[in-house]
């Protein structure tokens, strides 16, 4: 019994060790479950988040067609000179299908960087429409080094604060270059009964 213990005991130490050490994670078609804490988000780092005021809060809207659809992007660069993880830059494009609403009537969407993380706010919320919202975002100048690859994703909360599974074409973190990517993410399950407002966020 002690021989056998000893042996599962280093092949658990082996296996630990021939890990794969990549700086570079992809899943193309991550999936994350319901949850009932809160998301653990990927922090802005602390010389952008701090700067942070009612002047500086960096959103776009944009009156929408129901029978056209539409996109709204969202694009921030701030320089930081002599930063090692580089300059700052959010590159946001939120997609909404034609036909999501009546074809008749015009909304106006809203898309806002969360002033402390690695997050959309955007209103309204797809409880509002008959098809999902498709979501790409790129993050540049992050500190990325402290994620869990098993743990990384791109995820929705309502204002419930039930987080909703997501799954994309794309969903890349790249520690070497500071940067968090995901393309064409859209929410998996019903929204119907989802309060208004939504946020679209990476967690780690």
């Amino acid at each position: 019994m002690r021989t056998t213990l000893t042996t599962l005991l280093l092949s658990a130490f082996l296996l630990v060790g021939c890990s794969d050490d990549s700086t570079f994670i992809t899943s193309p078609e991550t999936q994350i479950g319901h949850q009932s804490n809160s998301p653990n988000w990927i922090k802005l780092p602390a010389d952008i988040s701090q700067g942070f005021s009612v002047e500086t809060v960096y959103s776009t809207e944009k009156v929408i067609r129901g029978s056209a659809g539409g996109m709204i992007i969202l694009d921030v660069t701030i320089p930081r000179p002599n930063n090692p993880l580089g300059d700052f830059a959010v590159h946001a494009k939120v997609t909404v299908q034609k036909n999501s609403f009546p074809r008749n009537e015009n909304r106006t969407f809203t898309v806002s960087l969360d002033p402390d993380y690695c997050l959309l706010n955007i209103t309204p919320s797809p409880n509002t429409l008959n098809k999902q919202l498709v979501v790409d975002l790129f993050v540049e100048g992050v500190d990325a080094s402290q994620v869990n690859p098993d743990t990384f994703g791109f995820i929705f909360v309502g204002d419930n604060s039930e987080i909703l599974e997501t799954e994309s074409d794309n969903l890349q973190l790249n520690v070497e270059e500071n940067w968090l990517k995901v393309r064409n993410a859209i929410i998996l399950a019903s929204t119907d009964d989802t309060p208004e407002g939504a946020r679209y966020g990476f967690a780690r």
